[in-house]
């Protein structure tokens, strides 16, 4: 699903992206997406979230912060990982499957968790 309705949705060269795959840049949000990125089943990437501070008031009816998510090139995100705004991830970096990314994540460096925190660097740590 791609949504850029009210937002900027940028995806560069040879992207692979699978099934279930959810972009949504739309209410003022963005997401750039560099070459050669590989996208697992069921990833969701959305550059708005809800407001919700008003307990007095519908969640609904609060809007919207959106934010900027940029990912690099060379990136692999594997099944189920969620990145949510104001998000960059870095060059040939390994998002592990259900990781949940909810701040930067430097070039090559492996991430797994809810939230992600780095648990390696490619290059160091061999890879599967």
């Amino acid at each position: 699903m791609l949504n850029a309705q009210g937002g900027v949705l940028r995806i560069g060269d040879r992207l692979n992206a699978n099934s279930g795959v959810v972009l949504n840049a739309s209410v003022s949000g963005s997401i750039t997406i560099g070459d050669d990125v590989l996208i697992g089943p069921n990833v969701v990437i959305r550059s708005a979230s809800h407001r919700f501070a008003d307990p007095l008031d519908l969640i609904r009816n609060q809007g919207h912060i959106s934010g900027p998510i940029i990912i690099g090139s060379d990136v692999w995100l594997a099944a189920n990982v969620v990145v949510l705004p104001n998000v960059t991830i870095g060059d040939g970096a390994v998002i592990a499957a259900g990781a949940v990314v909810t701040r930067d994540v430097a070039p090559l460096a492996i991430v797994a968790g809810v939230p992600a925190r780095q648990i390696g660097t490619r290059g160091q740590n061999g890879g599967t």
